[in-house]
């Protein structure tokens, strides 16, 4: 970026002229300027450590541990196990959302956007499989209510309750590079 500076008027040049010549050069651009291989190659290496490595990884482990509770008690059903695998499932969700948002806890992490990627996938599987299974449920519920007999409802309510089983284990994975797969992933 260059410098403005005002130049004095002449007899032909008006007084709003300003000249945009390069600054003059300082020391530290003349040794950069020298080809100094050394400062050049720390430059990069400070860049890359700019990032913390460890930041969120609580965060992360707990998200992680509320996918896994979660999916796995999903799949007793009843009334404990659904109830737990929805509370385990909103958990993940707040969770997920303060490492991607970067509020409340997760405003003073210092993570690659890289890394961060992986959080807001989680985000996106956790909240997308959410809306599924409410539609499924609505789906299923509005055709026995209407008395559905050709089980077409129950069909597509059971297509859309696949889906997010799918999308559980998504998450699941994405909270684990999240979590323990920087580095292996070329994230960090």
């Amino acid at each position: 970026m260059t410098e403005t500076k005002p130049v004095e008027p002449t007899s032909g040049t008006p007084a709003n002229v300003y000249d945009h010549s390069a600054p003059a050069a300082t020391a530290e651009t003349k040794a950069d300027a020298d080809g100094d291989v050394e400062a050049q190659k720390a430059a990069p290496a400070a860049a890359a450590s700019a990032y913390d490595d460890e930041a969120g990884k609580s965060i992360g482990i707990a998200m992680f541990i509320c996918i896994a509770v979660g999916f796995a008690l999903g799949w007793i059903g009843g009334g404990v196990g659904s109830w737990i695998s929805f509370i385990c499932l909103i958990a993940a969700i707040v969770l997920s959302s303060t490492i991607t948002c970067g509020c409340c806890c997760g405003s003073n992490l210092n993570l690659n956007p890289k890394v961060k990627r992986w959080s807001t996938a989680t985000l996106l599987c956790l909240v997308i499989q959410w809306v599924l299974a409410i539609i499924a449920i609505f789906i299923a519920y509005g055709g026995a209510a209407m008395g559905d007999t050709t089980g077409a409802s129950i069909g597509v309510a059971t297509a859309l309750l696949v889906v997010t089983q799918i999308l559980y284990i998504l998450a699941g994975v994405f909270a684990g590079v999240f979590t323990w797969g920087r580095k292996s992933c070329g994230n960090a």
